[in-house]
Parts: structure tokens; C-alpha cells; sequence
């Protein structure tokens, strides 16, 4: 039985052949005998490697892949470098120290105390926030890759809800206030083990004053008028993209 694997190196990049998951009986390279192969969905299976991609195969960065993977096949090619990643950080019981074995498909068992570990999901919220018909704020961010600007984002802290959270990040990075928060979609966004939630927030008071050590510059952008957005695999586009097609809602 023919097989899609998933198969990434320490850098996280992903074996592609042709520009597609290599699907045959057996796996391309062998599966060094420290990690674990994953069964995570039928006809599935993935793992760890280190080393080169074998001839007439190329390592691609999970985020770049989107462009050459239909977006089914690149969702589970972001759940296998979750499994991955938890397979090869997660190797001892952070209480006791004791060894982890397996005792499911995701999660792991520590063989003196017993405590079981899951793998990790950290989650963060990410806003468009709108003024009026027209206008939505954008900002690019110092860690951003690429000249273009994205939406207010930041990792939700112990003892918050999601709305503090929201309201936080955006005032701590523009000192803005917002109301009217609604709830858009979720998204996995495995780089790594984040878990996307978007929402819309409409501008109430406050005047744009940037964080400087997370943004390089913020500001009003009109309908018609924007700079340079974020690709459509993310949610930040998604927010983007329905807010300027659904003019009614706002």
C-alpha cells in the first residue's frame, strides 16, 4: 500500500518531490532508529530526518511549501511537523526526569511517574481592528521576513480570556483602544505549534503610539489603498480579504 510521507530535516523544511509529498510503499530515506514514525491519518505516515535530500528530491520550508501543496495536503504536512517536533523535544518526563514512551498516537507516558504529556499548542489571537467603512489599521512588525504589513497579533497569557488578551496586545503595541470585539475562525499555524484565532475589533479611542521594540512602523490604510499584505495561507489575509469583500458587516 502506497503511503504520502511526510518528512522533515532539523530546520523544519519539508522532503518534496516534483513539488508534491513523495507517496510510495516505503519511505524515501530511512527513519533514523531514535525517532518515530507517525500512522497520523490514513495512508500517512511522517518523521524526522537529518541529512540530504536524496537525488531528484529537495527540502522546502513548511510556510513556502503552500504554494506548490494543494491546502488539505499542506494542513496535514503542518500536524505531521507538529508530531515531529514533539517527538523529538519531548524525550523525558519534565517532572521526574523519568523516560517517555508512547501510549497513543499524540501522546506520551512517562515510565516512572506516569504523568502523561500531549504536545504543546500555544495560543494567539490575532485582530483586524476597522475605523469607519473604510479604514483598517496595519503594522509591520520587526520580525516580519518581508516588506509587508500585517495586523496586530500576540500569544495569549495565563489568566487571560481571549478578550483581554486582544485588548492588551493592542494597547501595549499601539496604545489604542478598541470595542465590538467579534470572533472570525481559527486556524492551526504549525511554525511551530500555534494555534490562530482571528477575530475583528472596532476602533474606539486613542491615538497610534508604536511599540518600537516589536513594530517598525503602524498606521491607518484606506479601502483601495493598501500597502503590500500577508499571503493568503494566513489568517491575517483571511481577515483581510473578508473584510474588504463583506463592507456591510462593518
Amino acid at each position: 500500500m502506497k503511503k504520502n510521507w511526510f518528512i522533515f530535516n532539523s530546520k523544519n523544511e519539508i522532503l518534496l518531490k516534483d513539488n508534491k509529498i513523495p507517496c510510495a510503499e516505503v519511505s524515501p530515506v530511512e527513519c533514523p532508529k531514535e525517532n518515530h514514525v507517525f500512522e497520523f491519518s490514513e495512508g500517512c505516515s511522517c518523521f524526522g530526518f537529518d541529512g540530504k535530500a536524496p537525488e531528484n528530491y529537495e527540502f522546502e520550508g513548511l510556510r513556502a511549501a503552500h504554494l506548490k501543496l494543494e491546502r488539505p495536503v499542506h494542513y496535514k504536512a503542518g500536524k505531521a511537523s507538529e508530531l515531529v517536533n514533539f517527538d523529538l523535544t519531548y524525550r523525558f518526563c519534565p517532572t521526574c526526569g523519568g523516560r517517555l514512551e508512547y501510549s497513543s498516537e499524540i501522546s506520551k507516558k512517562c515510565q516512572n511517574c506516569e504523568k502523561e504529556i500531549w504536545p504543546r499548542i500555544n495560543p494567539a489571537i490575532i485582530v483586524l481592528i476597522y475605523r469607519g467603512k473604510d479604514e483598517i489599521l496595519l503594522s509591520h512588525a520587526r520580525n516580519f521576513r518581508g516588506s509587508f504589513y500585517g495586523l496586530t497579533a500576540g500569544f495569549l497569557e495565563t489568566g487571560e480570556s481571549l478578550e483581554e488578551c486582544i485588548k492588551r496586545e493592542i494597547s501595549e503595541e499601539t496604545s489604542l483602544k478598541v470595542k465590538n470585539i467579534r470572533y472570525f475562525a481559527s486556524q492551526p499555524w504549525p511554525y511551530p505549534s500555534q494555534e490562530m484565532m482571528g477575530f475583528f475589533a472596532e476602533y474606539e479611542s486613542g491615538e497610534i503610539k508604536i511599540q518600537e521594540e516589536e513594530l517598525t512602523d503602524c498606521r491607518w490604510f484606506k479601502r483601495g489603498e493598501l500597502p503590500e499584505i500577508p499571503p493568503k495561507i494566513s489568517m491575517a489575509r483571511m481577515l483581510i480579504d473578508y473584510w474588504d469583500t463583506h463592507r456591510e458587516e462593518f
